[in-house]
């Protein structure tokens, strides 16, 4: 009866240590009031002229407003993670630069030491539609995220091939 006793009290530490595990990682809630305003958000594919230029899509948003000590991390988008960075041509505009995965980027190589300079994937914590992206910012050192709930698709940008050469 006491040794019930001990395998029931063991059991129910263990199930709730495994139910704390879930709680104790790092939430990411979406803010519904962020502390700036969008003016325009768009995205564009673009492919290169050439094979081994690859393609991509390349992400604009700007800023009608931004508070005071907001600080701008991330861009969610289409399943990937990528810095949102001040354009060098419009302080207002930021922008993120997503180029779709070719050949030459990956090594494929007996040697696994050199496969392994590989970048993973980095895994979306988002559930969004095409369409839709999440910007990650801080703002005086708080973590927050805010979905952007529609960004324009542009037209896609072609860019032209390398000239040949009539030698």
């Amino acid at each position: 009866m006491f040794r019930n006793k001990i395998t029931i009290v063991l059991i129910s530490l263990v199930l709730l240590s495994f139910s704390n595990c879930g709680s104790s990682q790092n939430t990411m809630e979406l803010t519904s009031n962020p502390p700036f305003e969008i003016g325009e958000a768009y995205y564009q594919n673009w492919v290169a002229g050439v094979p081994e230029g690859g393609s991509g899509t390349d992400v604009y948003i700007t800023f009608a407003s931004v508070e005071e000590g907001v600080v701008f991390q991330q861009l969610y988008f289409q399943g990937k993670a990528q810095p949102l960075n001040t354009s060098p041509r419009h302080r207002i505009r930021y922008e993120a630069h997503f180029k779709k995965n070719s050949k030459s980027d990956m090594v494929m190589d007996a040697d696994s030491v050199k496969e392994s300079q590989n970048t993973p994937p980095q895994k979306v914590p988002f559930e969004l539609e095409d369409n839709q992206a999440v910007i990650s910012f801080t703002q005086n050192g708080t973590q927050h995220y805010y979905k952007v709930a529609s960004l324009e698709r542009k037209e896609t940008l072609a860019y032209p091939g390398a000239p040949k050469d009539d030698n």
